[in-house]
């Protein structure tokens, strides 16, 4: 085989071995549908299955508190809304999107929590929910950073 020959089959073959591109609207469906499941998880105070969707290396950053580092920190994170009776979530996707790549992608999500209290008042907190997520080796998604904040004014 002549060396031009050689290098021809090179090229080819190892153009030939490149994955296929992603398919970008399918992964933002599988996204969402990831997304919708975690406030499902969350709604229903289910905290087994909130931990669930967060990635080994995953990284809370919750307002006005220490940053949780890693599967094992979040496992032992105290989540108020879970934990806190009258409380009830509602969340909506306002955005999702993924990388060109198809493995990473962040959705924004806006969270209506009313507050049922002992005494019959209702609070309300509206809160703004980012996560950043990771498509892992079996195709789910799971979170690798999740920061959010309140979205009501602050108290003077």
């Amino acid at each position: 085989m002549r060396p031009t020959t050689t290098v021809f089959a090179f090229v080819l073959l190892v153009g030939g071995c490149s994955p296929p591109p992603a398919d970008l609207a399918a992964e933002a469906e599988a996204l969402r549908a990831a997304a919708a499941a975690y406030h499902e998880a969350a709604a229903a105070k289910d905290a087994n299955r909130v931990v669930g969707f967060y990635d080994a290396d995953a990284l809370m950053i919750p307002p006005n508190a220490d940053t949780v580092d890693g599967l094992d920190a979040v496992r032992r994170y105290r989540f108020g809304f879970i934990e806190t009776p009258g409380v009830e979530l509602d969340f909506e996707i306002v955005r999702a999107e993924v990388s060109s790549q198809g493995d990473m992608g962040w959705t924004f999500s806006l969270g209506r929590i009313t507050i049922n209290q002992p005494d019959g008042t209702t609070g309300l907190d509206i809160v703004r929910d980012f996560h950043t997520w990771r498509k892992q080796p079996d195709g789910s998604w799971l979170v690798v950073v999740d920061m959010w904040n309140s979205g009501m004014p602050a108290d003077d």
